[in-house]
């Protein structure tokens, strides 16, 4: 049946007890409950107790195909996307081809079409296989429907190529999504400097590193009009400095965090723990308050899960030789009400901000929203739940979660998108 009764759920950011009618993909009706009229041949979902929220959109996520399909997959991906409450997300162009033209972006839309309970937006390349010495044909890309460029982990160095790849595409309105960095500072760092990196003899990634590249890439961006992404977030600092460009910026300026940024510091590495070790790497306990700040002023727009699946063999590797990277799809939504609405760190109407309102307008893509008329795209939350994380448990084909073997607060037990409801009731 194509008709489905969502009775008595809860609107996460209102609290109002409510009654969902979807028929066919669309939300035909909502109302308080025991005011929707009942509907004889209805697919029933009782929601008592649970939470109802739109379905979120990731900004950074990392899938693995094409090239790397030990690694993760597009149906894999997806699978683990919807487990934790995603709908919508950014792939990284990273993949082997790079995702650097035309082609290579239509071939991977396709594959998202026929693998993909999710939508899937391709993000395009800055230069020529992420290499950054040769720009690529962005009026091309943009022909394309690419909105964000990106050479994903790598930073051109070369700040002349920047500077005309900027002008270049500039008149095209695409955004330039760069993480900061300056690569002649952070070559040999593997961690943050600390007395963790200091007692397992670690090279320390000099925070000003991270901030010299922010304001650089601010700077670039303002004298060619472009507009642009301050990616993955890590320092106090950082966020400082996005919170001063805003104000006095004429060309459009957004910034995300990754939830690991938020919620772990550079001790868990402990003794050489490779889940542990992300680019930009993990910081201080200050940090990680300045940029909560920075997400409730509105400095910073997103958080993501910049899920990086490495293969477990990967990771077993020494520190040195392992890897970036942590999996956050699987345990998106439950660890963003473990450790920040839970701790009343953030409200659900700023988790719907933060990670479904704002990553879609940066993608011009239609905002999501619980109301007559619109295509049903929504997540039911058990706030009350458990999610046990273990093999099991993880629709990912990477097993490299900093939650592995530990349990978080609260649920996913369905999702509404693209006319289909998953059930994880399990």
């Amino acid at each position: 049946m194509n008709t489905y009764l969502i009775r008595k759920a809860c609107i996460a950011s209102s609290g109002d007890l409510v009654d969902i009618t979807i028929a066919n993909g669309v939300i035909e009706q909502i109302g308080f409950h025991d005011h929707t009229k009942s509907l004889s041949n209805a697919n029933v979902i009782d929601a008592e107790g649970l939470l109802v929220l739109p379905g979120l959109f990731d900004l950074h996520a990392h899938l693995g195909q094409p090239g790397f399909e030990n690694r993760e997959c597009i149906a894999s991906a997806s699978a683990a996307a919807l487990h934790g409450g995603v709908t919508g997300l950014l792939a990284m162009p990273d993949t082997s081809p790079a995702m650097d033209n035309p082609a290579q972006i239509q071939a991977l839309e396709e594959l998202c079409r026929h693998e993909s309970a999710i939508d899937i937006i391709p993000a395009g390349c800055i230069t020529k296989n992420a290499a950054g010495e040769e720009q690529v044909s962005f009026y091309a890309l943009k022909n394309k429907g690419v909105h964000f460029v990106t050479d994903a982990d790598h930073v051109p160095s070369n700040l002349l190529l920047l500077y005309r790849a900027m002008q270049y595409a500039a008149p095209f309105n695409l955004t330039f999504a760069l993480h900061g960095d300056v690569p002649a500072l952070t070559a040999n760092s593997l961690m943050h400097p600390s007395t963790t990196s200091y007692r397992l003899g670690l090279a320390g990634s000099p925070v000003c590193a991270e901030e010299i590249g922010i304001s650089t890439f601010i700077r670039l961006a303002q004298e060619t009009g472009a507009a642009i992404h301050i990616q993955t977030i890590s320092t106090a600092g950082g966020a400082e400095i996005v919170r001063q460009w805003k104000s006095k910026l004429s060309t459009p300026l957004s910034a995300e965090v990754a939830l690991h940024h938020l919620i772990f510091t550079h001790e868990q590495v402990g003794d050489y723990n490779t889940t542990f070790k992300t680019l930009p790497p993990l910081r201080d306990k200050t940090d990680n308050e300045a940029l909560i700040a920075a997400l409730q002023d509105g400095t910073i727009d997103c958080i993501v899960s910049d899920h990086t699946p490495v293969t477990v063999f990967e990771k077993k590797q020494d520190f040195r030789t392992a890897p970036y990277g942590m999996i956050g799809l699987d345990t998106f939504l439950p660890a963003l009400y473990t450790y920040l609405v839970r701790p009343n760190l953030l409200s659900w109407e700023q988790i719907i901000r933060l990670c479904c309102d704002n990553p879609r307008q940066l993608m011009h893509v239609p905002r999501v929203s619980l109301q007559e008329s619109s295509h049903a795209d929504l997540v039911l939350f058990d706030p009350k739940g458990e999610s046990l994380v273990s093999d099991s448990f993880l629709r990912s084909c990477s097993r490299n979660s900093p939650f592995l073997g530990s349990t978080l607060a609260g649920k996913v037990r369905g999702v509404f998108v693209n006319g289909v409801y998953h059930d994880f009731n399990e």
